[in-house]
């Protein structure tokens, strides 16, 4: 008996020392290539099966340029960035980053069924009589490619948060300082032009008219909501209006934005232009056309209010 009880406790020892061995050797393989580790078939199994104390990610690429993977080039650089910020966190050891390529990992490949490349598994730390837990794939199609979306699955599955430290692009700032200095140029040299332009009250007052026709059209509601653009109606027919007063279509805030433009074009033309017209003969023309494209248009939009909710009682020409 007491022959048996030492075995035992001789061999859960030695499992220990052997997890303790892999893990130490993650480390080292990390540290020493900014926190990623590079894989083969053999060493894919190996940290890969078995009891593990630790959780490894692992990507599977095809970088070589007879595959012409798009994706795995446009992935690797992003996947490279979460391994080498979560190298500098304090507790690096949680958290392992593999990558197998396909000219490293032909049998892994054939092994997974895989016929596609990137893919990215996340391996759990193995719980205590359970070795064979399954991977969790991450979804690339679904997520895309970025470094912090990709951090925030890692986050969730690790229980710990990923950090993304992406390095300063001084690059950028040069180019947008050079920008900023450029455009700083040309005002200054076109203020004279641009001065009176920009100063003038005409122009103020088309950029207010601009801004309330598009913000009483429900622009805000669909940039909010989302709505789609159109609706299939019965027999066939497109609705580019949706019936109530809580749903509304992306047409539908254009058709509205349109209409109380004209609205406003017809009546600054009667208030504004029509007045300062010399001959009194095509003052009293425009006047009669105005008025009459102010009511043509406005009984449109009684119309449309009319479309939108059936009970409206109000309407001129239709």
């Amino acid at each position: 008996m007491r022959s048996t009880v030492l075995f035992l406790v001789a061999v859960l020892l030695a499992c220990v020392v052997a997890q303790d061995a892999k893990t130490k050797r993650l480390e080292g393989m990390a540290k020493s290539n900014n926190g990623l580790i590079k894989l083969n078939s053999n060493t894919y199994s190996q940290f890969t099966e078995g009891k593990r104390s630790y959780g490894i990610v692992v990507l599977l690429t095809a970088l070589d340029d007879y595959f012409k993977c798009v994706p795995c080039r446009e992935f690797d650089p992003e996947y490279k960035l979460v391994a080498s910020s979560f190298q500098k966190t304090k507790d690096s050891s949680r958290v392992f980053f593999g990558h197998l390529d396909f000219k490293d990992g032909q049998a892994i490949y054939q092994k997974l069924g895989l016929q596609t490349a990137p893919n990215v598994l996340y391996f759990p730390p193995t719980k205590p009589g359970n070795t064979k837990i399954q991977p969790v794939k991450y979804d690339l199609s679904k997520n895309g490619f970025v470094a912090e979306k990709f951090a925030e699955f890692l986050s969730r599955e690790v229980g710990a948060p990923v950090p993304v430290t992406r390095p300063f692009n001084y690059f950028a700032l040069g180019i947008k300082i050079f920008g900023v200095a450029g455009v700083a140029a040309i005002l200054k040299l076109l203020y004279r032009y641009v001065g009176t332009i920009l100063f003038h009250r005409n122009t103020w007052a088309a950029l207010s008219i601009i801004t309330i026709l598009i913000m009483t059209s429900g622009h805000m509601w669909n940039q909010i909501r989302k709505p789609p653009y159109v609706m299939p109606g019965q027999g066939g027919k497109i609705n580019f209006v949706a019936g109530g007063f809580q749903q509304q279509l992306g047409l539908e805030s254009r058709l509205v934005a349109a209409t109380y433009g004209l609205l406003a074009m017809a009546t600054i033309c009667l208030a504004v232009f029509v007045p300062k017209m010399q001959q009194k003969t095509n003052q009293r023309i425009s006047a009669y056309i105005w008025v009459l494209c102010i009511l043509i248009v406005f009984s449109a939009l009684m119309n449309l209010f009319r479309i939108k909710n059936g009970a409206y009682p109000f309407h001129i020409f239709f």
